[in-house]
């Protein structure tokens, strides 16, 4: 039976279009047990899941552009950690899209023209797109992941910098620090959507 809804999660590969009597649909790649299918094209299922996890697709778009510079089949990040990083093949006005995990991303290579992608499983898909195309967008997730995380390492230090006053703690204070730094960084990375929305 087909779900009307995905929660993507760390085990989730790729999300790829199918094509169901003239209606596009989903098959979403999971690193364990078979493919799942999902009445949602594959531009709904990567809505959605900003949405679940309190933004909206546009806002993370837009952190990406802010973050990257990319202008064009921007990379997101679908939660607000930076756990989940998906790349699409497409322009997300094209409904038969194709978006791809980066952490599950093996290796790829070219496939008379399109580009045969290995899996952390070991699964193999032909994707209809140039090897330098997929390649670019591959690349592009991984600006996207290294930009996010050395945002995240600067208002870490700064933050650090800030709660450190003392130069020995307990366990109890080290962890009531880290879970104020981890809180005030959520807040940080909402501000900076907000600010990219108004």
């Amino acid at each position: 039976m087909k779900r009307l809804h995905y929660q993507i999660h760390e085990e989730t590969m790729y999300i790829v279009p199918v094509d169901n009597d003239g209606m596009i649909e989903s098959r979403i790649g999971e690193a364990y047990g078979e493919g799942i299918e999902c009445r949602l094209n594959p531009n709904k299922v990567i809505e959605r899941n900003c949405r679940s996890h309190s933004q909206n697709y546009h806002a993370r778009k837009d952190l990406s552009k802010t973050l990257t510079g990319i202008s064009s089949k921007v990379p997101v990040i679908i939660d607000l950690f930076g756990s989940y990083i998906y790349f699409c093949t497409h322009s997300d006005r094209i409904s038969e899209n194709n978006w791809f995990n980066i952490n599950h991303i093996q290796s790829y290579m070219n496939d008379e023209g399109m580009t045969r992608v290995l899996f952390s499983n070991n699964e193999e898909r032909i994707i209809d797109i140039s090897y330098t195309s997929f390649n670019n967008q591959y690349l592009n997730a991984l600006k996207l992941h290294y930009k996010f995380n050395q945002q995240k390492e600067k208002y870490q230090k700064k933050e650090m910098s800030m709660q450190f006053q003392y130069p020995t703690m307990g366990r109890g204070e080290a962890a009531r620090v880290n879970e104020t730094i981890y809180h005030s960084y959520i807040s940080y990375i909402n501000g900076l959507e907000v600010k990219r929305e108004v």
